[in-house]
């Protein structure tokens, strides 16, 4: 039975992530983490990119591809999305709370 993944990716993000794969030819070993890092201050900065997983992750499958969260950090980005999009001529990846 597939775990449902608890961060919503958009169709735009998960293009750009596909995108990205491709273009930096990263191996299918390599799954993509969502995760957070704390700031400082109780505040907590979101990250992307491409991992090995470990025995602290949970791995779930979107559209073929590997996603891992540290099983830590799963209530942290419960009802988040992750977009993509541009914003005063900078890309990036954004992460927004679900309402």
């Amino acid at each position: 039975m597939k775990k449902k993944l608890p961060v919503n990716i958009t169709k735009k993000a998960l293009k750009k992530i596909l995108e990205i794969k491709k273009q930096k030819k990263i191996d299918d070993a390599y799954h993509l983490r969502l995760g957070v890092k704390p700031a400082g201050c109780g505040i907590a900065s979101h990250r992307i990119g491409f991992d090995h997983p470990t025995a602290k992750d949970e791995v779930f499958e979107l559209d073929g591809i590997q996603v891992i969260i540290e099983k830590i950090q799963l209530m942290h980005l419960a009802g988040k999305s992750v977009d993509y999009d541009v914003v005063d001529g900078e890309a990036g990846f954004l992460f927004r709370t679900d309402n």
